[in-house]
């Protein structure tokens, strides 16, 4: 028997507490291909349900190290790597048991203090959405200012209308609970309100307005 994770042990430990019921999903499919880890049944609704975990790389465990003898680090990388890197992941897996059939939800757990930046709404947001990036005109003879034209979502996001629409939220289960992402271009959307009960805080993207990035709108 493959011995559990320390992230699945706490995704099954919040699903108890919030009286989910759940089942373990095996880790291979008939044709060998990866498999979500999850079913769960919120409200009697099936959603497959994938977890990933963020845990430090070499440099961020240097850092660490430093952190804990002299109290002082630096960390750095390109906003929403990490986030990008797991989705990634488990997208693929995601979609062996639910496309085309069930809701499905990566879920990003994050119990270290330390690395809490990675699963921040913005890092989240670039991962899904893309860099936030500035649109500037300029005079043809480089002779004036740049002016702005437009804030837009840019390179790197990983959800759109044609990628993966499988996944219909990203989770982020840390020791405050569970913040749910829903996916814009989800195939099977999630209805907040079966949610409501169980995440923390739910948050969706807002309307695009000229000349202002997108945001998170906070779902009640």
């Amino acid at each position: 028997m493959t011995q559990k994770t320390v992230s699945e042990l706490a995704f099954e430990q919040f699903c108890d507490s919030k009286q989910i019921a759940w089942e373990p999903i095996p880790t291979e499919d008939a044709t060998g291909s990866r498999t979500p880890d999850y079913f769960i049944f919120p409200s009697g609704v099936k959603i497959a349900a994938e977890i990933k975990e963020v845990t430090p790389n070499a440099s961020e465990r240097e850092q660490l190290r430093q952190y804990k003898e002299t109290g002082l680090s630096t960390f750095g990388g390109t906003v929403g790597d990490r986030a990008r890197s797991l989705i990634s992941t488990a997208a693929k897996q995601l979609r062996t048991k639910a496309k085309g059939r069930y809701p499905a939800i990566v879920v990003i757990y994050n119990s270290d203090f330390m690395l809490r930046q990675h699963t921040e709404p913005h890092q989240i947001k670039a991962a899904m959405y893309g860099f936030d990036t500035i649109v500037l005109g300029l005079s043809p003879n480089m002779t004036q200012r740049p002016s702005l034209i437009d804030r837009k979502s840019g390179p790197g996001r990983m959800m759109t209308d044609q990628h993966n629409t499988t996944v219909s939220a990203v989770a982020v289960l840390d020791d405050m609970g569970l913040t749910l992402y829903h996916n814009l271009f989800a195939a099977i959307p999630l209805t907040p309100e079966l949610f409501k009960e169980i995440a923390v805080r739910q948050f969706r993207l807002g309307s695009k307005r000229p000349g202002e990035f997108v945001e998170w709108v906070e779902l009640e």
